[in-house]
C-alpha cells in the first residue's frame, strides 16, 4: 500500500471506495509480534483516511485479536460534525468488535475517511480488515430514553434552533430539541458563520458609520423590495444585541476583522473564531448541554404538526431514523428551525424550473423542506418559494462554497472570464455575480489574486486544509507569473496581463470606470500568482413560511396559527429576491431568539 500526502483528496465516491478497499497506506506501526485469533499483533498502528478537509489519521491500539481503542491523531474535519461522527464511530467499533457500521447523517466523507483510517491500522497489523467488514454490523442505539413531553418543541438543531431553545429554557420552559440527522448544525455549522453587525466593536475602532436603518435599506434594496420592511426591521435592529447574545450567553469568539459582502453600503460582516460557523454550533451545543431544562434528540426526523382541542399546535410527530418508530412528542408550542429548501431538487425545481438537478447545492443534506411540508399541511401560508438563490463562487466539482474566495470579500481579488477579462463588479449581489458567471464561457469563472493578497489576510493558512484540496485537484493554481496562472486553466494570458494593467492604473487613480468597484482597491503587484475556477451553486432558500414580527407562522388569511413559531430560512419574506451575504446570520438568531421567547411565553 502506498502513502497518500495530505494534498491528496478524493470526492465522494472515491472516499466510498478508498473505505470498502482500505486502500490508504499509514504510518510505521509499533507493537509485539504476537497475534491474537483475528491474526492483530499486539501494538498500536497508525491509518490513514482522506476526508472532507484533508488527512485523517488515528492510532489503533490492538490486544488479544481486538480493539482495545481508537485515537485521532489528526484531524481538520469540521469542530461539531466530523469529530462527534468520529467519537460515535469509535464505540460502535471498539464495543462491537467490528467495521460493518454504518456513516453518520450529515457527517459522511469524515465518518468514511475514519472507518478508512481504521481499516488502513488493521491492516498493518496484520488482521484482515476486509473479515472485519463482514461481522456482525453494529447501529447507533439510544441508551437513554426519549422523553416525549416538555412545554416547547423546536424543530432544527441550527443556529435558529439552539437560539430558539435556549432563550425558551431561559425563561424556565422545558425544551425538546429534534434534529433528524446524527449530527447538529445545519447549514450554520457549514456556512462562513458571518454576520451583519451594524454599530459592532470593529467598525467602531475603525470609525465606520453605520446604523440599523442603512443595513434595512440595503436588505430592502439587495432583495430588490420585495421583503417585508417590518421583518427586515426587526432583523436590523436586533442583530447587535444578538451578536451580543452570541459573544455572553454562548461564548462565541470573534476574529478581529469584517469582510464586505456584495450589496452592503460599508463593511459591516464580523467573522466568528475560524471563519467557520462551526464556531457557533460547537459553543451553542455546548451551551445547551449544560442547560437542565434542554433535551437534544438527534436522529428524529420530524414528519407531522398536531393541533389539540382548541387549535393549537402543540404536538410533532417524528419518526426515529436509528430505529424506524415513531413518537410524538407534545408540548404547549413549537418552533420550527429546520431550514429550507435547497437540498431538495423536486421542490426546487416544482417552484423554481430553473433550479434542477444540473446545478450543485451547498447545503447541508437536511435541507429538504420538512418544515415548509408539515406547515402547510396545517394552512400555513407559503410565501416567495419562486426565490432561490445560488453563490457565485464555489467547487465546480461538488457545490462546496469555497472559503479561499473570501479573498474577494476581503476587496483583495479580480473575477475574469476564459478570455482574460473582467466582466462584473466583484462586490455585487450574489444573484449579479451568478447571473454574470453563467454567461461566460463554459458558465466558469476564476479569480486571481497575489501573493501580498495572500501574506496580508492570512486567509490561505485559514482554510488550508481547503487550498490544499483545491490545488491537488488543480481547481486553484500558484504560479510565479501570470501566464504560467492563466495557461493552467486555458486562459487567454495576454488579455489577462491586460486586464491586470488596466486594473492596477484604475487603483492608481482610486476609481473603476468599468463596474464601479465599491471598496478601496488594491493592485495586484509581484507573484507568486493564484487563480481558482468556480461556478455558482444553490445556496439559500428565500422563499418560506409567512410569519410577523413576533415569529408566529400564518395562515393564507394572514392570521397567526397559534402555537406555531418559526425562525431562519423556513421562514421567508425577508430577503425579498436575494439575500445580502451575512444577514442569513443576523436573520437567524434574532428570529430565533425572538421565536423561542415568544413560544415560552404562549406556553403558560
Amino acid at each position: 500500500m502506498k502513502n497518500v500526502s495530505r494534498r491528496s483528496f478524493v470526492t465522494v465516491g472515491a472516499v466510498a471506495a478508498l473505505s470498502g478497499a482500505a486502500a490508504l497506506a499509514g504510518c510505521a506501526p509499533h507493537g509485539s509480534s504476537s497475534k491474537g485469533a483475528s491474526g492483530a499483533a499486539d501494538g498500536a498502528w497508525v491509518g490513514h483516511g482522506v476526508g472532507k478537509h484533508g488527512d485523517v489519521e488515528v492510532e489503533v491500539a490492538t490486544k488479544d485479536g481486538n480493539i482495545e481503542r481508537i485515537t485521532v491523531l489528526k484531524s481538520r474535519e469540521t469542530t461539531g460534525m466530523g469529530d462527534v461522527a468520529m467519537q460515535e464511530l469509535t464505540d460502535l467499533i471498539v464495543n462491537n468488535q467490528t467495521l460493518d457500521v454504518d456513516t453518520v447523517s450529515g457527517a459522511t466523507l469524515s465518518s468514511m475517511a475514519f472507518t478508512t483510517a481504521v481499516a488502513d491500522a488493521l491492516d498493518q497489523s496484520g488482521a484482515k480488515s476486509e473479515e472485519w467488514k463482514k461481522r456482525d454490523h453494529a447501529a447507533l442505539e439510544r441508551t437513554d430514553g426519549v422523553p416525549e413531553s416538555a412545554d416547547v418543541i423546536v424543530v432544527g438543531g441550527g443556529g435558529a434552533g439552539f437560539a430558539a431553545a435556549i432563550t425558551a429554557a431561559n425563561k424556565g420552559k422545558s425544551v425538546i430539541l429534534l434534529e433528524k440527522l446524527g449530527i447538529v448544525g445545519g447549514d450554520t455549522c457549514l456556512s462562513g458563520g458571518e454576520m451583519a453587525v451594524p454599530g459592532n466593536w470593529i467598525q467602531k475602532n475603525a470609525g465606520v458609520s453605520d446604523s440599523p436603518d442603512l443595513l434595512a435599506q440595503d436588505m430592502l434594496k439587495g432583495g430588490d423590495n420585495v421583503g417585508d420592511p417590518a421583518l427586515v426591521k426587526v432583523i436590523a435592529d436586533g442583530t447587535l444585541d444578538s451578536s451580543q447574545w452570541l459573544t455572553f450567553e454562548a461564548g462565541v469568539s470573534w476574529e478581529h476583522d469584517l469582510l464586505f459582502f456584495g450589496g452592503h453600503s460599508v463593511k459591516r460582516s464580523i467573522i466568528p473564531k475560524g471563519h467557520t460557523g462551526s464556531e457557533m454550533i460547537a459553543k451553542l451545543s455546548a451551551r445547551a448541554s449544560k442547560i437542565d431544562n434542554i433535551t437534544v434528540v438527534r436522529n428524529m426526523r420530524a414528519t407531522e404538526l398536531v393541533k389539540d382541542a382548541s387549535g393549537n399546535v402543540t404536538s410533532v410527530k417524528a419518526e426515529d431514523q436509528l430505529t424506524g418508530d415513531t413518537h410524538t412528542f407534545t408540548g404547549k408550542a413549537v418552533v420550527l428551525a429546520c431550514g429550507g429548501f435547497g437540498s431538495n431538487v423536486d421542490m426546487r425545481v416544482k417552484y423554481n424550473p430553473d433550479m434542477d438537478d444540473k446545478i450543485l447545492s451547498t447545503d447541508s443534506v437536511g435541507a429538504t423542506g420538512d418544515g415548509l411540508t408539515m406547515a402547510s399541511a396545517l394552512g400555513a401560508n407559503l410565501i416567495d418559494m419562486q426565490y432561490i438563490q445560488t453563490y457565485p463562487t464555489c467547487d465546480p466539482e461538488t457545490g462546496a462554497l469555497l472559503y479561499v474566495d473570501d479573498m474577494r470579500l476581503e476587496s483583495r481579488a479580480i473575477m475574469i472570464n476564459k478570455e482574460g477579462k473582467r466582466f462584473v463588479e466583484e462586490l455585487g449581489r450574489r444573484d449579479v455575480l451568478s447571473d454574470a458567471i453563467k454567461n461566460q464561457t463554459g458558465g466558469m469563472a476564476y479569480m486571481l489574486w497575489d501573493q501580498s493578497a495572500v501574506d496580508d489576510t492570512g486567509l490561505l493558512a485559514e482554510h488550508e486544509d481547503e487550498y490544499e484540496n483545491l490545488e491537488s485537484r488543480g481547481i486553484i493554481v500558484k504560479a510565479d507569473t501570470l501566464e504560467e496562472a492563466a495557461n493552467h486553466f486555458g486562459i487567454d494570458a495576454d488579455a489577462l496581463k491586460q486586464t491586470v494593467d488596466t486594473w492596477n492604473s484604475y487603483c492608481a487613480q482610486g476609481s473603476d470606470p468599468d463596474f464601479h468597484y465599491r471598496d478601496t482597491m488594491t493592485p495586484i503587484k509581484d507573484g507568486p500568482y493564484y487563480i481558482n475556477s468556480y461556478k455558482p451553486a444553490v445556496h439559500y432558500t428565500m422563499g418560506g413560511l409567512h410569519i410577523n414580527t413576533d415569529a408566529q407562522v400564518l395562515d393564507d388569511a394572514g392570521k397567526a396559527i397559534p402555537g406555531l413559531f418559526a425562525a431562519g430560512e423556513v421562514a421567508g419574506h425577508k430577503m425579498g429576491t436575494n439575500r445580502l451575504g451575512s444577514c442569513s446570520m443576523a436573520d437567524i438568531y434574532t428570529f430565533g431568539r425572538i421565536a423561542g421567547a415568544n413560544a415560552a411565553d404562549f406556553a403558560k
